[in-house]
């Protein structure tokens, strides 16, 4: 298996992404193409989904912090997915900026084989579309919720 450049110790990496926010899915006919396997564009749905519930998780409020935008997505496919495979992915904000942050996710089918990875870079932007910094209380928790587990 090819390892994606944004990751750097690949066992470790695993390991932190598990400790992440969980979305268990199932892949429904719909999601598949004329081949009868999962469509490239899922997972970007499976990584917004999982995204939105970590920043939930993680006490992001748009009236109090703003919009959250993708500015990049990457997407790594590493083994064919088919209808009704049930699928747990996961999202870590690998990396907080000042007013982004860089989220990993791996999903994993039901033999806990890995299937796909991804990053997005997300940025919090106002209403002009500029970048605006995370509250320090927000990027606290986002970054201590995650942290705080011993890998």
């Amino acid at each position: 298996m090819r390892i994606p450049a944004y990751i750097e110790d690949f066992p470790v990496w695993l390991e932190r992404l598990k400790t992440g926010t969980r979305l268990d899915v199932a892949v429904r006919f719909a999601e598949t193409d004329a081949y009868g396997h999962m469509n490239n564009r899922v997972p970007f749905v499976y990584f917004e989904d999982v995204r939105t519930l970590m920043l939930e998780e993680t006490g992001y409020s748009i009236e109090d912090d703003g919009i959250v935008v993708v500015a990049d997505a990457q997407c790594n496919y590493i083994q064919q997915v088919y209808p009704r495979a049930r699928l747990a992915v996961y999202a870590y904000p690998m990396q907080v900026g000042k007013a982004s942050c860089d989220v990993h996710y791996a999903a994993f089918d039901e033999k806990g084989e890995l299937a796909f990875t991804g990053r997005t870079s997300m940025v919090q932007i106002d209403t002009s579309g500029k970048a605006v910094p995370w509250r320090t209380e927000y990027k606290n928790s986002l970054q201590n919720r995650f942290e705080s587990v011993n890998i």
